[in-house]
């Protein structure tokens, strides 16, 4: 019986699809990343997966005022137990191999290279569409310093040079409240309710309109793969995303929030000034 290959390996512990591609045909990003973790990139390969976030309940919550990623805790600390509990597993495989996960501060432009991989298609809004959970994922990859015969145990395909794309019906452009496309993020909203400090009147005006306190899924929301997963009951079957959802936050849930509690989610790393800024917008503007 033929021994199971890296990549399949890496499949069976993620119980999730992954697909790799040469480090050297990833569009790269923070490449000093890698030499702290002792990777060439000479020979190395990126396996990368995604993951899936979304209980489709969430998205049908008419009293969700939260993005639909930040429902869950931070997916941070999921890729930290992916780190215990994966890695030592591959450096036993694999002991002549060198591994790291990275996933969002990465050496490479994650959503090209799965792309180009095979791991889904791009969307005009710049986010990876996967076949099963359309694009209500986090991207996270593998790296490791064996090249790609070793972790897939074929040769090397003919990527495209270009991520392959979706197909452009441009629902999640029209449904984008501040106009941005693919490369564009001017007046992202997404981006405004992570602003620090004041915000002009009409910046204020756009986030109360927006009706969420963390983040925007409208164009998420207006992608028919995305209105299949919802439709259909797709849910998350990773229960670090199907647990410790909160969905609807308002100021007294988050003045009595532990600390621990609080540096779980995802909008924590802006501190609680700003999103405490946003929910007072919200409940002033319900007054």
């Amino acid at each position: 019986m033929k021994a199971p290959t890296m990549l399949d390996t890496i499949q069976s512990l993620l119980g999730t699809p992954a697909c790799a591609i040469p480090l050297s045909f990833c569009k790269p990003a923070k490449t000093y990343l890698l030499a702290k973790v002792g990777i060439s990139c000479e020979q190395a390969t990126a396996i990368l997966f995604a993951i899936p976030y979304v209980m489709t309940s969430d998205a049908e919550d008419t009293a969700r005022n939260i993005s639909l990623y930040a429902v869950p805790k931070d997916y941070h600390g999921y890729l930290q137990e992916l780190n215990k509990t994966m890695l030592p597993i591959l450096e036993c495989s694999f002991p002549a191999n060198r591994f790291a996960i990275f996933a969002d501060h990465s050496p490479i432009c994650e959503v090209d290279a799965a792309a180009r991989a095979g791991l889904g298609v791009m969307g005009l809004n710049g986010l990876l569409i996967t076949p099963r959970y359309g694009s209500f994922v986090f991207l996270a990859e593998i790296i490791t310093d064996a090249d790609f015969e070793t972790v897939t145990g074929q040769d090397l395909p003919c990527f495209p040079p270009e991520p392959p794309l979706c197909e452009e019906c441009g629902n999640c452009l029209k449904a984008c409240p501040a106009g941005c496309r693919l490369g564009e993020r001017a007046g992202c909203l997404s981006a405004l309710t992570q602003k620090k400090g004041d915000l002009t009147a009409d910046e204020t005006d756009r986030i109360q309109k927006n009706g969420l306190v963390w983040g925007c899924d409208a164009c998420q929301l207006s992608c028919p793969h995305n209105i299949r997963v919802i439709q259909n009951g797709i849910d998350t079957p990773i229960p670090y995303f199907r647990e410790n959802r909160l969905s609807h936050l308002d100021t007294a849930a988050l003045d009595t929030m532990s600390d621990v509690e609080f540096a779980s989610r995802a909008y924590a790393w802006r501190g609680r000034s700003v999103i405490r800024r946003n929910l007072l917008l919200m409940e002033h503007d319900q007054d």
